[in-house]
């Protein structure tokens, strides 16, 4: 499948990361969400298949966040081609969702602040409202839960 997707991430604790040639930044514990897009070859599992794994070369901002021992996958929203990472930004913005660390995924997007959010709730609470507001707005979107992602590796 290609697509866009929302990679929701617990960090366990505050941690301390360098993500490529943006500057070091410090990440409170709490919900996380990344916004991404699948759309090459191997297309939305691939993609999800890295993210899980700890042992990975950093290709992308989010590959120093997600390789981090204390940091958690907890799930992922599929959504469709046509809803692009800025598109998905502005809704997770809209709905409360803070931006943090300028640049942080949006070199395909330069005029977005970033696409890492901190939700500010629980990991439970966040999955809740983003999926209601994208049932609000009619939005397709198919949620991989905790226990399903054992599926992509």
């Amino acid at each position: 499948m290609k697509g866009s997707y929302l990679l929701i991430v617990w960090v366990e604790r505050k941690i301390r990361i360098k993500p490529g040639s943006l500057s070091r930044v410090e990440l409170p514990r709490g919900c996380y969400v990344y916004v991404g897009s699948a759309k090459g070859p191997g297309g939305f599992e691939k993609r999800v298949s890295r993210h899980l794994k700890k042992i990975k070369k950093a290709r992308w901002h989010v590959d120093y966040l997600t390789r981090v021992n204390r940091v958690r996958v907890e799930g992922v929203f599929y959504t469709l081609p046509e809803y692009d990472e800025s598109m998905l930004t502005r809704l997770l913005s809209s709905i409360g969702f803070r931006k943090v660390v300028k640049g942080f995924g949006t070199t395909d997007h330069l005029e977005d602040f970033s696409h890492l959010l901190f939700s500010g709730k629980s990991v439970g609470e966040t999955v809740k409202r983003i999926r209601s507001a994208m049932k609000r707005r009619g939005l397709y979107f198919k949620l991989f839960g905790k226990d399903s992602l054992r599926s992509f590796l």
